[in-house]
């Protein structure tokens, strides 16, 4: 049973025509005929019904069909893969991302396994001006980041992706009595305690609203996962992307804020002439994935 007569079989199975098969894999229809034939006899089993208008596949056929489709294509991939490792070709990606864009993976990272012959995508995350530092380097073949320090990329051929360009959420404890209201007014913020990453990140947060919100305390954290633990004890109210998922965190709500907070926008970073070719790849699955979004 070769693996192209179950090629046949599977092109069989879905169009349920030996012309149109025939066809796709660009054979005679006798050919194919033939093929379904050959393995029919080898298995001592019928895996079609045939009448004298249409084609069918029997119970077994059916099961056989779900069980050897996976097993193409990881016989595809792994055909790829030493192919790829005999010229030298990386069979991994290097993605460097901040505090939250991991997130942004999440919904385009199975799609990309599956369909690409690659042994793993290897996350490292950096500070940002650090990531553009790292990819500036040529450490990285991809960095996922903010555009914060965009302004320090030295590479010519850096092609940008933007992914994310939505307004910021306020992340907040449900049993403060603001998490009442369906949108958050800054002014109503002034006596909240602000978790935020460091002194820069609340500059940025007074600065994008011209100084007319200063708010009354603010702790400094060290993670993002802190700075969600401690939102979570109610310990004060933090601002993210609205991207990011807290529902492992049973006692944060997201708001929306008026007037929009929108300091940043998120960006997929990659060099044109990188000739990582999982690097283009990716980059164009979260090209196609997020371009209905923005």
């Amino acid at each position: 049973m070769t693996i192209e007569n179950l090629r046949c079989f599977l092109l069989l199975a879905d169009e349920l025509s030996f012309t149109k098969a025939a066809r796709k894999a660009h054979i005679t229809q006798a050919t194919m005929s033939r093929k379904i034939n050959t393995i029919e006899s080898e298995l001592g089993i019928q895996l079609l019904s045939r009448s004298r208008h249409s084609v069918s596949l029997t119970p077994i056929g059916r099961e056989l069909s779900d069980l050897i489709r996976p097993i193409l294509v990881d016989y595809d991939r792994a055909v790829a893969r030493v192919q790829n490792l005999s010229k030298g070709v990386s069979d991994f990606v290097r993605v460097g991302i901040g505090l939250y864009e991991h997130q942004l993976f999440f919904p385009v990272m199975q799609k990309f396994l599956r369909k690409e012959a690659i042994s793993q995508i290897n996350f490292v995350q950096f500070k940002y001006r650090e990531l553009v530092e790292e990819f500036n380097h040529g450490h990285l073949d991809m960095i996922v980041s903010s555009d914060q320090f965009f302004d320090l990329i030295t590479v010519d051929d850096a092609e940008k992706i933007l992914l994310h360009n939505r307004p910021w959420v306020l992340a907040i404890n449900r049993n403060n009595p603001l998490a009442k209201n369906e949108i958050i007014d800054l002014s109503s913020l002034q006596a909240q305690n602000i978790i935020t990453m460091n002194a820069n990140s609340l500059l940025t947060l007074v600065n994008c609203f011209k100084g007319h919100f200063r708010p009354a305390s603010a702790d400094y954290v060290n993670s993002h996962e802190t700075k969600l633990l401690l939102i979570n004890a109610d310990r004060g109210v933090g601002f993210l992307p609205e991207f990011v998922d807290v529902g492992t965190y049973p006692d944060i709500v997201t708001r929306p804020l008026m007037p929009i907070y929108r300091p940043r926008l998120f960006y997929a970073v990659y060099r044109k002439s990188n000739p990582n070719q999982y690097a283009h790849r990716l980059a164009k699955i979260l090209h196609e994935y997020y371009l209905p979004m923005l």
